[in-house]
């Protein structure tokens, strides 16, 4: 009978505290998992931004302002449409 009583009250004292473990250990794995979503998504991010610096607008690429972008607008009109070559 006292047996039994030790058994019980040893099996009572480990069960919580297995349980606690696997509520930590399953914390853990949430927080592992949580980290490695957020390196992926800032590795997705990274190549979405190399992306739209390589295959964007080149007016962008160039960071150039409008006066700029329209002076070279302008000039690339002039030497495709000019009646004489400018070289000649």
């Amino acid at each position: 009978m006292q047996r039994r009583r030790l058994i019980a009250l040893v099996a009572g004292l480990v069960a919580p505290s297995a349980a606690a473990r696997t509520r930590t250990e399953s914390a853990r794995r949430e927080q592992d998992r949580e980290r490695e979503l957020e390196a992926w998504w800032a590795r997705q991010r990274e190549k979405e931004e190399a992306d739209r610096f390589w295959n964007g607008p080149r007016e962008r690429r160039r960071n150039l302002t409008r006066d700029q972008i329209e002076r070279w607008e302008y000039e690339r009109f002039r030497r495709r449409y000019s009646p004489y070559h400018p070289y000649w």
